[in-house]
């Protein structure tokens, strides 16, 4: 079967033809001359290898391989401009605009994005970003940021608190359970996150402040951001720190095993950002409660 397809052009000409049942109207329709339209149909005529129009006392009439090439022509520039009306109309929509983490966006955020547009009415758009100070660049609405509440310029409210618990697939944790609970098996990595500006929670910490006498291994991946982090944990690839308020739909529907039941939190957390005045603002409001469902602590800046 041959893969060349009519031009463009000649298939336009030929459906207009066919609606209005001559060469001249079709011209005037389009806007062209009418010897263009003759044209393009005698090139797609001699494309096909067939007649399309005939004359019958003295009208233009279609063949019947003009009539199934209509049904078919009239199907895909029906589906076309179908599609070409909704992504006009999108355009109009107004968007709200979000800068937050990747880990964030696609394991919290991005389930709640159909909840938010269908509330405001707009269309949802993110940016993902690892470091704080190229999140605060971004000229969006709003942001989701982790720290403690403190960004001059900004309003904030707390939307998650930081508290971590160690996170495995239900392969690893199986693993782990056999070998005593506490106890990593050697091979098993543990994932952590690189953070020079001491932001997060790390390993050493939950160690530090956990009930149970764990053996972290020495074997050690580490990523650059707590998104990539669980994403390797849940294919297997060794335990990572969990953020509670993150994880939670992941743990709930066992793809992510939580290895203990010490919870270690701090005073930072996730917080979402908007310009002075944000949440004074209808929108602003909704946003903080479409996310969260309930009012948290506002932030000082």
């Amino acid at each position: 079967m041959s893969r060349q397809t009519p031009t463009l052009k000649g298939l336009r000409a030929f459906e207009e033809v066919y609606l209005c049942g001559s060469y001249t109207k079709a011209a005037k329709a389009l806007n062209v001359q009418q010897p263009a339209i003759s044209y393009q149909i005698k090139r797609l005529e001699e494309d096909l290898e067939t007649t399309l129009f005939e004359k019958a006392q003295g009208r233009l009439a279609p063949t019947l391989h003009a009539h199934e090439l209509y049904d078919t022509v009239s199907r895909a520039f029906g589906s076309i401009r179908k599609t070409a009306d909704k992504l006009r109309q999108a355009d109009k929509l107004p968007t709200i605009s979000i800068a937050t983490y990747p880990g964030i966006g696609t394991y919290w955020l991005s389930p709640r994005l159909p909840n938010l547009s269908e509330n405001l009415g707009v269309r949802t758009k993110v940016v993902t970003l690892v470091k704080n100070d190229d999140l605060l660049r971004e000229e969006v609405d709003c942001w989701i940021v982790f720290g403690k509440g403190v960004w001059p310029g900004f309003d904030a409210k707390l939307l998650i608190q930081e508290e971590v618990c160690p996170v495995a697939s239900p392969v690893v944790a199986q693993q782990i359970s056999a070998a005593g609970g506490n106890i990593v098996p050697e091979g098993i990595a543990l994932i952590e996150q690189e953070d020079p500006e001491n932001r997060w929670l790390s390993w050493d910490a939950w160690q530090d402040q956990a009930q149970g006498n764990w053996q972290l291994p020495d074997k050690r991946i580490v990523v650059n951001d707590h998104g990539l982090a669980l994403h390797l944990a849940l294919t297997g690839a060794g335990l990572a720190l969990g953020w509670v308020g993150i994880i939670q739909d992941l743990i709930k529907g066992q793809s992510l095993v939580q290895l203990s039941p010490d919870l270690v939190t701090s005073k930072s957390g996730y917080w979402l950002l908007g310009p002075r005045g944000f949440f004074e603002t209808v929108e602003g409001q909704r946003i903080f409660d479409v996310l969260t469902g309930h009012h948290q602590v506002d932030g000082q800046d």
